[in-house]
């Protein structure tokens, strides 16, 4: 009788050990799928935004299209990174001005 409780004794801490394994792996798969299932709605947000005539037209833009009759304006960064001025002549009627415009574009 003794060896009988012995064996369902030491059977039950062997089920008892292999349910504690089993439910934390159920705890990991279960968030492993709530990761998933928070990916999924991600990515079906952006396909959603993508399927939108708006951001079809931010990409085409990106890429250099225009709509007809849109002109497109391009601005160009200075890539040396120096801070160089542009000489800029302004047509003027001013007599004192031009003359200080010619003594400034001298060289020595």
């Amino acid at each position: 009788m003794l060896a009988i409780a012995a064996f369902l004794a030491v059977l039950n801490l062997r089920v008892y050990n292999d349910r504690q394994i089993v439910g934390s792996e159920v705890k990991k798969l279960r968030e492993q799928l709530q990761i998933l299932q928070e990916r999924r709605e991600t990515i079906k947000a952006g396909l959603n935004a993508a399927r939108g005539e708006g951001f079809q037209e931010e990409k085409m833009r990106e890429q250099g299209y225009k709509k007809p009759g849109e002109e497109v304006i391009a601005i160009l960064q200075d890539t040396t990174g120096s801070a160089t001025k542009q000489n800029v002549n302004i047509p003027s009627d001013n007599f004192w001005l031009e003359l200080w415009q010619k003594i400034k574009n001298l060289k020595p």
